[in-house]
């Protein structure tokens, strides 16, 4: 191996290292579709998981809780955003949410998985524990 090729590493590991450190700590609340796509690009290589949601929604309101406290339990492994489909429809007709809560799961700018509908802490706890298992 050359000097070359282990500057190259040396590198690449440095900009893991920044991403690493630059990464969401918090739930992230999108405000805007430019906002959304720079998160998708800026870690496309970190599973997103998405909470689509209003305000009117009762299962939405039953499910934050959870997402919270998977955020808090999760969130060096994996970023979570909400998205309010009253203020950003076209986030959520770009992946076709019907009904809410939805929650999406994103790696790569592509999805992983889906889950409609307010699911139990349960059910995301093994649903992201399967995720982990594939980083």
């Amino acid at each position: 191996m050359s000097d070359n090729d282990l500057e190259k590493i040396r590198i690449k590991k440095a900009e893991m290292l920044a991403k690493a450190q630059n990464m969401p700590t918090d739930i992230v609340k999108i405000h805007s579709e430019a906002e959304f796509n720079k998160l998708l690009k800026d870690f496309s290589d970190k599973y997103i998981i998405i909470d689509f949601w209003a305000v009117w929604c009762g299962p939405c309101m039953m499910f934050a809780p959870i997402f919270e406290q998977l955020q808090k339990e999760n969130g060096k492994e994996f970023i979570f955003v909400k998205v309010n489909t009253d203020e950003l429809p076209s986030i959520a007709q770009r992946y076709r949410i019907t009904g809410i809560p939805t929650i999406l799961f994103i790696k790569n700018e592509k999805e992983v998985h889906k889950v409609v509908g307010a699911a139990g802490y349960d059910y995301m706890k093994r649903t992201l524990e399967k995720l982990h298992a594939f980083t």
